[in-house]
């Protein structure tokens, strides 16, 4: 099997889905926690290719699902929490 997922870059370049892609995610959190649930989801041009309950089932799911003729991407990472990360900290104290 071809690997379609780049988990890296070369220094200096940022792929030009990148930003895009993390406002979507931010844009459409509520909705993708409400589809998924909490979890890890790979994003690639506004579109969820992969979830899993790791980064790498994430990436599994989206080798598994991408269709064999797509070329090499570099998709964001997110992971989907119901709370933010800073008010488990704030919990914590």
């Amino acid at each position: 099997m071809t690997a379609h997922i780049r988990t890296a870059h070369p220094y200096g370049h940022t792929p030009e889905n990148t930003y895009t892609d993390f406002d979507w995610i931010r844009r459409h959190e509520r909705e993708l926690l409400a589809q998924y649930g909490e979890c890890s989801i790979l994003v690639y041009k506004e579109q969820v290719i992969g979830i899993g309950a790791t980064y790498d089932e994430a990436i599994q799911n989206a080798e598994r699902s991408l269709p064999p003729e797509m070329g090499e991407i570099t998709p964001v990472h997110q992971w989907l929490t119901y709370r933010h990360p800073v008010s488990r900290l704030r919990s914590i104290k």
